[in-house]
């Protein structure tokens, strides 16, 4: 019901649903996207490595547009597998199984026990102790700093720690960051900046997602 009403360029389409093919389950149609998600097109193509700051840009412009939205929408899943390339090396966010409309969300319901992915899962969502509903659209910021670094390196954030109990004491005891990839990939330190910005331990420190774009857009 959410993904039906989100039409933005870097937004992957719902076609429609049919009840046939998976028959008692549903099937949602989109687009084919034979490029497969931004890592693995990374990995297939790198002589389009210089291609990263265009798809950072295009996927901040599609969270910007989401939390724009009145009341706003979180995706709550956003990573690199969530990322789809087009035919003509486009970003599309895809993948709105976790995602909630703001005004609508009940912290306590079930599906805000779907926590998401936990190399790319902010703090608040590690320990829900944490939690403040003031920032829940920050949850975004934090997975979409975690998905730059991704980008970049393409592996997960936090790709030498297997265990996802790993992941956790990192964040939130030891309150890391994902290490910064090497200045031969990563050579600016502008966007580390911006990068470390998302990944702040407090969501009131994170920026907001048209602030977030603006500086993208400016500085790529």
């Amino acid at each position: 019901m959410v993904w039906r009403q989100l039409r933005h360029p870097y937004i992957l389409p719902l076609l429609g649903v049919n009840e046939d093919l998976f028959a008692p389950r549903f099937c949602l149609i989109s687009p084919w996207m034979r490029q497969g998600n931004i890592i693995e097109y990374l990995h297939k193509n790198p002589q389009d490595s210089h291609k990263r700051p265009k798809f950072v840009v295009e996927i901040a412009d599609a969270i910007q547009w989401l939390h724009g939205l009145q009341p706003p929408v979180v995706h709550a899943d956003i990573k690199g597998a969530n990322i789809l390339i087009s035919n003509d090396i486009q970003c599309y966010l895809a993948d709105f199984g976790l995602s909630f409309v703001v005004e609508t969300h009940n912290p306590r319901s079930s599906s805000s026990l779907k926590r998401g992915t936990v190399h790319w899962l902010a703090p608040e969502y590690l320990d829900t102790s944490l939690r403040t509903e003031a920032y829940i659209t920050s949850r975004d910021m934090y997975a979409f700093g975690c998905t730059i670094v991704e980008i970049y390196t393409g592996k997960p954030p936090f790709s030498y720690l297997l265990l996802d109990s790993a992941v956790i004491y990192e964040v939130l005891v030891k309150r890391n960051e994902p290490p910064r990839p090497g200045t031969d990939i990563f050579p600016s330190d502008d966007l580390w900046s911006l990068v470390l910005r998302c990944l702040s331990y407090n969501p009131a420190d994170r920026p907001g997602a048209v602030v977030l774009f603006e500086a993208l857009k400016s500085m790529l």
